[in-house]
């Protein structure tokens, strides 16, 4: 009768926890406007080639637009298709040298594009008003300016076309990775697991705190008294902390979701750039991981800031209360930042069997390298007991802690006082 009713408290709290968040503004706006920056994101370079086709008044552009000028002091410059071929965008025209200065305030009015200055051979000036951060026109004419004149070089002691093509070719490398064929590409896999470190962090520290501070806040305006007159402490801690949980995944699954699905929309656009197709491309089972070490993370450090806010009995003491826990979890990141640079080195490994650490740091080994099963499921074991037990001292603590007020006690003090507790429960 007794476990009876304890579950339907439990059930009780859990679900009101859970629609609480669902129904907080806070939460359903961050949401949304984590969804809509995830969309603009993914969609910018869909909107970016959009506009490129367009010009001022909405139209698409038609042709070139704006004069570019090749002044040759040098009378060695090739003729103006070898320009007209690299950028067909403008309009290019030849120019004396001393008509620099006007041309110069032409493309500061906007006048002109840029003026390709060739002094000599391997000499070369690129006048332009602005140059963007994504801008390589004056690269690009520099490197085909030096093949030029090297190939003319070349063919002016007798090389054919065919030595002097050889000779200009770009050099190859072949890129061979033998963990390739488990799909563990280390660079690959470096954006996504830098992600989802980031995400198991920030969510767990951020539900974590909001246990914390609920139960505080119940504490301080005496909310905890009447809490406790219906419902088990047991009942109330394990509740709030599972319906945080539940809050905090179903929030990381719309993130996700959203995600996937811009990126679906808009793949095309992303053919070329790596890093970012392989975050979408990695392989399903990390997906699984994901959701299972956010989890295991999340309740075992959850019971921690429950149990910690419970000893504060104002929500302006909650940092001071939970500063153990936000040092373990910084330590914590901090090694799987250095595990994502070395992920088989030997601290690394031995870090990832230490339950508050692994979460993140056993996922960056899984996400960044071949990890034995054995490994994994040790570790997992290890954090669910210590899960277990980090939750039943949490909760003895927890009913301790909504009742004392002033002061937050220290730690020894509490166990001190769960030791004496057992003895008497003992003797009895």
């Amino acid at each position: 009768m007794k476990q009876d009713t304890g579950m339907r408290q439990f059930r009780t709290v859990l679900g009101y926890e859970f629609t609480s968040y669902l129904k907080n503004k806070v939460y359903v706006i961050t949401t949304i406007v984590f969804v809509v920056l995830i969309g603009i994101g993914l969609s910018l370079p869909s909107a970016i080639d959009w506009f490129k086709g367009m010009d001022i008044g909405g139209e698409p552009s038609a042709g070139p637009e704006q004069v570019a000028y090749v002044i040759d002091e040098s009378g060695q410059a090739p003729d103006l298709a070898f320009f007209e071929t690299l950028l067909p965008n403008y309009l290019w025209e030849n120019a004396e040298p001393g008509e620099l200065d006007g041309i110069k305030k032409r493309i500061n009015d906007d006048e002109a594009h840029a003026a390709f200055v060739v002094r000599e051979p391997g000499d070369y000036t690129y006048v332009i008003r602005r140059m963007g951060i994504t801008d390589s026109e004056g690269l690009t004419l520099q490197a085909s300016l030096d093949n030029h004149f090297k190939a003319a070089a070349l063919a002016g002691i007798g090389w054919d076309e065919a030595q002097i093509g050889g000779f200009l070719a770009p050099s190859k490398m072949e890129l061979y990775e033998t963990v390739q064929e488990s799909g563990k590409s280390m660079g690959q896999a470096y954006l996504y697991t830098y992600v989802l470190v980031m995400l198991l962090y920030m969510t767990v520290m951020l539900y974590g705190q909001m246990v914390a501070t609920s139960v505080a806040s119940e504490k301080s305006n005496r909310a905890m008294e009447m809490l406790i007159t219906s419902a088990r402490p047991m009942s109330l801690m394990f509740g709030k902390v599972i319906g945080s949980g539940l809050a905090g995944l179903a929030q990381i699954g719309v993130l996700l979701f959203s995600a996937v699905g811009f990126y679906q929309i808009h793949a095309e656009r992303f053919s070329d750039i790596t890093m970012v197709r392989s975050m979408f491309e990695m392989p399903p089972e990390l997906v699984v991981y994901t959701i299972l070490f956010y989890l295991i993370g999340y309740f075992m450090y959850a019971f921690l800031y429950g149990a910690l806010g419970s000893l504060a009995s104002r929500t302006e003491d909650i940092n001071t209360s939970i500063m153990p826990i936000i040092l373990l979890m910084v330590l914590a990141m901090m090694v799987s930042l250095l595990g994502m640079a070395n992920p088989e080195a030997s601290f690394v490994t031995v870090c990832s069997f230490i339950p508050l650490l692994a979460p993140m740091v056993m996922f960056v080994r899984i996400c960044m390298t071949d990890v034995p099963f054995w490994q994994i499921a040790l570790s997992v074991v290890l954090m669910l007991a210590t899960t277990g037990l980090i939750g039943y001292l949490s909760a003895r603590i927890y009913r301790l802690g909504i009742l004392m007020y002033g002061k937050p006690p220290k730690l020894s003090e509490i166990f001190r006082t769960l030791r004496q507790e057992r003895r008497a429960s003992k003797a009895v």
